[in-house]
């Protein structure tokens, strides 16, 4: 693609989409949420006996020795991000951006039928990504020859930006026990993604000579797709040991479609500068995909007395790249450039790790304590990558769950913090056929969570401990 007259219009539209966090900020993650009212607090260390209906995502084998029926939700998850880029704008001139926003939810419940005999059935619906966001961006400059056009010594930019994830996926698990102390279990999910993202820039510039200068650019894409993938688990819990393996396969896609959008227009008067053709582009009724890769997860809890301690490894294979959206080249009017309007998706394998310890204070409180890693995954992509988290994250959390009669509430707080120096930003820019003079920039995120829960039983307590079918006391069991 040819070179546009003015780097600095579109150095601030890469740089408003590198500051749209926290969607963005952690696209390249998997383990920033967690799933189920203990799993937050314990940081996902729950492979090998969550002890609850939260089986369903981390083990559905562990499903198949619970011992009571239960229904959680996943109260209220809010979170403050903010995110830092050093010399954003400049020497000493630190771009930021912060945002309150809900977290992702779980809903599970356990499912009765005489018919099933000793076998487990329960259901689950969770919001796996959920985040609308609108950004805008206005700077104005003066100087000398700004954005390497000569004459030119005023530059006002519009940067604006929409952002929409959403993802919802819904399971059915089924479990069984075998003897007393193994359960093997599976749990089929469908997965439905939403996404859309659109960014307009606007620039004005002048000259001291009357000369002027006018340049729109904005690309957006829209896809929607529908994916089916599988956790297949084993849980095996006998006196205060609980070991684990769960698997997940990669998805499988059912239906796609999408759009994707380019229109450029640049005008000038007395700059001497070479100006693009003119674009407008719009595509629709395009073939979308999204894939999520391989991964295997091995957990283990020992209780000790009143405390308990989990520990989970989890490794997730690489994706390939692949286009989300199949747009076909754009060739503008009366001109031999070609224009790849494409973003691009690719991830690369990583191993997380996930500590907890839960410490039981009498017969109806624990407390709880945990860190966990998560690692960004963003690879390289022949086109425009749809991904920009380049960023590692390191989470600690704590909290306390206690029970009122057959009901348990949760309330807990996650911190996470990370940075990197990213390349992402200078990436981009060359993606847009501009020589950036900006090798990297230092990142930093901060983000702090808070959890509001409940987790309703349909029985009975079976005693302290009553998780297993076997009235085995692994300490996994809330109260």
């Amino acid at each position: 693609m040819a070179p546009l007259p003015s780097p600095a219009l579109l150095r601030v539209a890469v740089l408003g989409l590198l500051l749209s966090a926290p969607a963005l900020a952690q696209d390249a993650h998997y383990t920033t949420r967690q799933f189920g009212n203990r799993a937050w607090l314990l940081g996902g260390a729950f492979v090998g006996n969550p002890g609850d209906i939260s089986a369903v995502y981390y083990n559905p084998g562990a499903l198949g020795i619970l011992g009571t029926p239960e229904l959680e939700l996943t109260g209220s998850v809010y979170e403050f991000a903010r995110l830092k880029v050093e010399d954003g704008l400049g020497r000493g001139r630190a771009l930021s951006d912060s945002n309150v926003s809900v977290l992702p939810s779980l809903i599970a419940g356990s499912l009765r039928f005489d018919f099933l005999g000793k076998s487990k059935l329960a259901y689950s619906l969770l919001t796996r990504q959920g985040v609308s966001f609108s950004l805008e961006s206005r700077d104005t400059r003066t100087g000398v020859d700004l954005a390497g056009v000569g004459g030119m010594d005023a530059l006002s930019t519009d940067v604006r930006l929409d952002q929409s994830v959403s993802e919802y996926w819904a399971g059915l698990s089924w479990a069984v026990p075998i003897g007393g102390h193994l359960g093997l279990g599976l749990s089929p999910f469908l997965a439905f993604r939403q996404q859309e993202l659109r960014f307009q820039t606007l620039a004005e510039g002048s000259g001291a000579a009357g000369q002027q200068l006018l340049a729109t650019l904005g690309r957006d894409v829209q896809l929607q797709h529908l994916r089916v993938l599988l956790k297949v688990g084993a849980s095996y819990q006998d006196g205060p040991w609980a070991v684990g393996l769960a698997v997940t396969t990669p998805s499988l896609g059912l239906w796609g479609q999408g759009s994707a959008g380019y229109q450029r227009a640049i005008l000038t008067q007395g700059f001497d500068v070479a100006t693009p053709a003119p674009v407008f582009d719009f595509q629709e009724g395009l073939a979308a995909r999204f894939r999520s890769p391989w991964s295997a997860a091995l957990g283990a809890s020992r209780r000790f007395r009143s405390t308990t301690v989990y520990l989970s490894l989890e490794g997730y294979a690489r994706v390939t790249p692949l286009t989300l959206v199949d747009s076909a080249p754009i060739v503008p009017r009366g001109s031999t450039e070609s224009i790849d309007g494409d973003f691009d998706l690719a991830l690369k394998p990583v191993l997380n790790a996930a500590l907890g310890v839960e410490q039981r204070l009498g017969e109806q409180v624990r407390v709880y304590l945990s860190g966990h890693t998560d690692f960004s995954a963003l690879a390289r992509t022949p086109a425009t990558n749809a991904l920009l988290g380049a960023w590692d994250l390191y989470h600690v959390a704590s909290g306390v769950h206690w029970g009122h009669g057959r009901t348990r509430f949760t309330l807990g707080g996650d911190v996470a913090w990370g940075g990197k120096q990213s390349q992402r930003l200078a990436d981009a820019l060359r993606e847009s056929g501009i020589a950036s003079s900006v090798d990297s920039l230092d990142v930093r995120s901060f983000q702090v969570t808070l959890l509001i829960g409940a987790t309703f039983s349909f029985a009975p307590s079976e005693g302290e401990g009553a998780g297993p079918a076997t009235g085995n006391d692994t300490g996994a069991e809330a109260p």
